[in-house]
């Protein structure tokens, strides 16, 4: 009797196969659930990091457009100021 006992309240304290099957599956998608956020949000990070690349790119591209702008406009003011300096000198040299 004190066996039948023992083993009623043994069974009794342990789940039933369905009950470890459910917990089985729902640890398994809890794991899977946190494996899915933590990759979203990796994703969202490495995102975030190609948008400030991008971002910085740009703003170094704007600049050196500028700078272009800047040297092109230098180029022909000396090309003008050359033309203007041979056509004297040609003056000079004629006279």
């Amino acid at each position: 009797m004190d066996e039948d006992f023992k083993t009623q309240a043994l069974e009794s304290a342990l789940p039933s196969p369905s009950e470890t099957l459910l917990s089985i599956r729902l640890l398994d998608f809890k794991t899977s659930l946190l494996e899915a956020i933590e990759e979203l949000r990796i994703r969202r990070e490495t995102e975030n990091n190609y948008e400030d690349q991008i971002n910085k790119i740009v703003i170094e591209k704007q600049e050196l457009e500028w700078q272009k702008e800047a040297l092109q406009h230098q180029t022909d003011t000396l090309q003008q100021q050359n033309k203007e300096a041979m056509a004297a000198f040609k003056k000079q040299v004629t006279k």
